[in-house]
Formats: structure tokens, sequence, C-alpha cells
């Protein structure tokens, strides 16, 4: 089953925002991490991990905890606390290069995949993929299309690349065997699609 890791410590770094926002709902409504762990289905010892984001949820145990404190996922789990890592690095190939020449028009680019969250479409970490960036073909976007999408948080102010496959008409979602985080609104999140992955 996917994992939706709800946060993750970094060394010498407080939980984000998130992780507090569960705490502080769970005691406004007077809930003991025993009750709430009970109503969600999970042991006490796995919630207490969770609020101090050692721990992730599976997506059903996410809803079941926003359903068990009376608030929508989206209020548990703030895009804006939310520290996305990079999927992909920009990849200029040395000139003259076939890799180069392998590049047919001014609006195609090339990345480094940086992450496993399309292993399941046979893409891993350290290939590379060429995207088209040209606006127009953003228009066109089908069902399933692979995508780069960038999205800005306060944690990442600089932006961060991401590669997702979209689902319209405003989902971006990862296809991985171990790696999925949780699906992007690209009007909530405030993420751009600005590239379709070509091969």
């Amino acid at each position: 089953m996917d994992k939706l890791w709800i946060a993750t410590k970094k060394a010498g770094k407080k939980p984000s925002m998130a992780i507090n926002r569960i705490r502080q709902l769970r005691l406004e409504r007077g809930l003991s991490l025993t009750e709430l762990a009970k109503k969600i289905g999970i042991s006490e010892s796995h919630l207490s991990r969770v609020e101090a984001g050692a721990r992730g949820l599976h997506l059903s145990k996410m809803e079941a905890l926003a359903g068990a404190l009376g608030v929508p996922v989206t209020e548990i789990l703030s895009v804006q606390s939310l520290s996305y890592m990079a999927d992909l690095a920009p990849y200029i190939p040395p000139k003259g290069s076939a890799i180069e020449k392998a590049l047919t028009s001014s609006t195609q680019e090339m990345f480094k995949v940086l992450s496993n969250v399309m292993s399941e479409l046979g893409i891993t970490e350290g290939d590379p993929i060429i995207a088209d960036m040209d606006p127009k073909g953003l228009q066109k976007l089908e069902l399933g299309q692979l995508v780069i999408a960038q999205i800005f948080t306060s944690n990442c102010p600089e932006g961060v690349l991401l590669l997702r496959q979209y689902i319209g008409p405003h989902l971006l979602i990862t296809n991985s065997d171990d790696q999925n985080a949780m699906p992007i609104h690209r009007l909530r999140a405030k993420a751009t699609v600005i590239g379709r992955v070509l091969l």
C-alpha cells in the first residue's frame, strides 16, 4: 500500500507545522493519544511518532485521522508546511554530442531523474528524460501524461522541480512501488506544470 508521509525530520530542524497542527487539533478536541489512535485504528505509539514527524500514514488512515478530528485532510497537512525533495535536476549535454543532437527543438530540455517517484512506469533514479517546455503544449495535457511541475513553498522559496503524472483537471500524482507522495492539487498547492515529458 502507498504511504503518505505527512512530514519528515531533517537533521537539526524541528518538525513541520503540519505535525504540530495534528497535535493542536487533538488537544483542542480534548482527545488523548490513546483515544485518537483508537478512533483511527492505529497504535498510540504510531500516532505519537506521526505527531513527532518520525512516521507516516497510509492514505486511508490520514482520511480517518481528518474525520476523527472533524477537519478536511488539507487542514492537517498544509502544503506550505511540506518539504519537497527535488525529483529532477536540469542536465546540459556536452556541445556537439549525440544527446545534444537528440534535442530536436529549442523548447526541449533534458533532466536527470533524482528519485524513484515514477518507478512503476520504468523511470528510476539516474535516468535522463527529455521534456517539451513549450507553454502551448501544456494546454493539451492528456490523462496520465508525465509532467514536470515546479512548486514554491515557504520551505522552498527557490522552487523545486517535481516529476509527476497528470490526472486532470488539477491533480498531480506519483507512481512508485516505494516512494509515493501525497497527491498535489495544482491550484491549492500553487504548483505550476512547466513541461511535458517526451521520453
